[in-house]
Parts: C-alpha cells; sequence; structure tokens
C-alpha cells in the first residue's frame, strides 16, 4: 500500500476524481442506511480513511469503535488533528498489509486505495478474512477505462497537468492498472457475496459486497 504525504490530499483529489463528495454521499446518506443495522456494527475498518469518512462514522455509528489504517504518519496526523473530538477512533499507522488485527470487523471501507497495492488479490482476501460473516464491503478504485475522458476533467478542475499526463500516458508507472472487471472478479473469486456495482463515473468504480 503506497504513503501518500500530500497537505492538500482532498484539495487534490477533488480535482482528479468525478464525483469524488458524491461518492461519499451515497456511502454515508444512502448505502449504510439501507445495508446495516446500527446496533450490529461493533467494530469498523477504514483503509486510508480520511478525515470526513471518519467523522461521518463516528456520527453513525457513535457507539463503534472506529480503526483507521493508513502507512504515512502525515496523513494519519491530519485525520487525527481533525478528528480530535472523536473518542472511538483507533490510529494505525502501518501498511494494511502488515496490520495485526485483534478482533472482525462488521464494516470495512477501502476507497480509492486498491490501485496502490502492491499484490491486490492478497490484500482483498486479508481484508475478506478480517471481516465477520455478512460483514459488509465497501470498495472503489481508480481504473483503467476511459482515461482520456478523465484526462480533460481533470485538467478543467485544475489538477496538476505533469501528474495528470503522466498517468494518462503511463498508468503503470503511478498505480497498478485494474480493470472493473478484473477487480470484480477478484471480489467473487475470493468468496465475497452479493457484490453490486453501485457507480461507475469515468475512471472511478464503486462496489459493495457481503462476506
Amino acid at each position: 500500500m503506497k504513503k501518500f504525504i500530500i497537505n492538500n490530499y482532498l484539495e487534490d483529489i477533488r480535482k482528479k476524481i468525478p464525483a469524488y463528495d458524491l461518492m461519499l454521499e451515497i456511502i454515508f446518506n444512502s448505502i449504510l442506511k439501507i445495508e446495516t443495522d446500527i446496533s450490529q456494527i461493533k467494530n469498523i475498518l477504514a483503509i486510508g480513511g480520511q478525515s470526513f469518512e471518519a467523522k461521518n462514522l463516528s456520527k453513525i455509528y457513535n457507539n463503534s469503535k472506529i480503526t483507521i489504517v493508513e502507512p504515512s504518519e502525515i496523513m494519519l496526523n491530519i485525520v487525527k488533528n481533525e478528528c480530535e473530538d472523536l473518542k472511538n477512533l483507533e490510529y494505525i499507522c502501518d501498511k494494511f498489509e502488515n496490520y495485526k488485527n485483534d478482533r472482525n470487523f462488521q464494516l470495512c471501507l477501502c476507497l480509492l486505495v486498491l490501485q496502490f497495492v502492491e499484490e491486490p488479490r492478497s490484500f482483498l482476501e486479508k481484508i475478506y478474512n478480517s471481516l465477520d460473516k455478512n460483514g459488509l464491503f465497501i470498495i472503489s478504485i481508480f481504473s483503467n477505462k476511459q482515461l482520456a475522458y478523465w484526462k480533460e476533467f481533470a485538467l478543467s478542475r485544475g489538477a496538476k497537468k505533469e501528474q495528470v499526463e503522466k498517468t494518462f500516458n503511463n498508468q503503470s508507472e503511478v498505480m497498478n492498472v485494474l480493470s472493473p472487471d478484473y477487480t470484480e472478479t477478484l471480489l467473487k473469486e475470493i468468496g465475497f457475496l452479493k457484490i453490486e456495482k453501485i457507480s461507475e463515473i469515468l475512471s472511478v468504480d464503486m462496489w459493495i459486497a457481503e462476506k
């Protein structure tokens, strides 16, 4: 799992990711309301979770323990500073691949992380094994689809031209090249059930799945 040290990460990602805020709204204002029973959610895992995720999870599941696993100390400190008044957050500064959990989770969010993971299959297998039976998994990726449209979108939003051009011209130098079909196949092969694609906007895809 790749480290990020961008201080203005949210500003940067909103320029690069189509409908980033809409994706979060769909999760917190729709999916979680329908797919989870608050009383049954005791432990939540947020891989690479940002402060907006943490605040909304804490608001909905105020009696649950929320574990945020993030390899970058700088990024994790940003979340800590912005969520210092929240008492149900646990912070783990490490790669998820190295994380040794002492409990299973009923809910896991992994948003726009998988494309930066060295071994996507083993990463997803570890998530699967970390979930309780019937645990809910929400995942989004940046794929290799519609990159030409994405490039123009990102540039029009003010994203750094050098970074956009590098991703467009040689995506494999920046991240793993993941297709939506490959990602969905991995989820099925690992054993996830009820896999449902929730959204697809240019190069960004999001699914929910159940263990």
